[in-house]
């Protein structure tokens, strides 16, 4: 296996990583991401993700996975580069470096090209700006079995580092879809799918909703909820029911709920 050694962290190479943390610069990289961790790049490498260089400490190398690692991203095509331990601090995003982190990059998928099974469940974000709750909700709309998550404007980047690592992988298990709110409305008029929005006021609780045909669930800002437009053209409004003396719910697990509720119904007789 081939690699290059970085001793400097003025490297052009390591330049060009710190501008991929920057969304603004993601469109002139190809919409490159960072990824890092070897549970996270085993997963990307399993997706398929096109992973185009690779950095690695002097001491992941020791490791015997860590060598298996490395030699599968090579054979893969990665550039990889060896960085002195000051480098490798410099380019990690975590308190706890790892060893390893890639630059990758992702080809949009649009909606038209999405596959979809007999009764879809699709997962809407729409202002989610947390990147923890972003990631939790990609993360359980996988576990769930959901045919896509849709990203919404005013959500934030679910590329970015701190979403990543909460999606555990996740992202690269199911398709994620940037959408105007207008052209997903559209879509799901087309296909024949209901858009069910999470409302607090909604007077219809999710345990009382028929969720067994086509299906999209749409989560809102934190604070505020979905947008006007998203509510009216909702074919149902929604609620959790809150017993106890809470506001309200973390919009991750108030979707964790709706999706599990959802199977719950599918899986057994209404």
């Amino acid at each position: 296996m081939k690699y290059t050694i970085i001793t400097s962290a003025s490297n052009l190479k390591v330049r060009e990583v710190l501008e991929v943390r920057n969304k603004r610069s993601r469109q002139r990289h190809n919409n490159a991401f960072l990824i890092e961790g070897p549970h996270l790049l085993e997963m990307a490498a399993n997706a398929d993700c096109i992973i185009r260089h690779v950095f690695f400490s002097e001491s992941f190398i020791k490791k015997r996975d860590g060598q298996r690692l490395l030699k599968r991203l090579f054979e893969a095509g990665a550039d990889i580069f060896m960085a002195k331990e000051h480098v490798m601090s410099k380019l990690a995003e975590t308190e706890t470096p790892q060893g390893i982190l890639a630059v990758a990059s992702y080809a949009p998928i649009d909606l038209n090209a999405l596959t979809l099974r007999g009764k879809p469940l699709i997962v809407v974000t729409e202002g989610v700006q947390d990147p923890g709750n972003l990631g939790t909700i990609i993360r359980t709309s996988d576990a769930a079995g959901a045919d896509a998550v849709v990203i919404l404007p005013g959500t934030c980047d679910p590329f970015m580092p701190k979403s990543l690592r909460a999606t555990a992988g996740s992202i690269f298990n199911l398709p994620v879809i940037f959408s105007e709110a207008d052209d997903l409305i559209g879509w799901l008029r087309k296909k024949g799918i209901s858009l069910f929005v999470t409302d607090i006021g909604a007077d219809k609780s999710i345990f009382n909703s028929d969720l067994h045909g086509p299906l999209a669930l749409a989560f809102g800002n934190e604070a505020q909820g979905v947008s006007q437009r998203l509510r009216d053209t909702a074919d149902m409004l929604i609620r959790i029911p809150i017993i106890g003396r809470a506001e309200s719910l973390n919009v991750a697990a108030s979707a964790a709920i709706c999706l599990y509720e959802t199977v719950r119904q599918r899986t057994r007789p209404f």
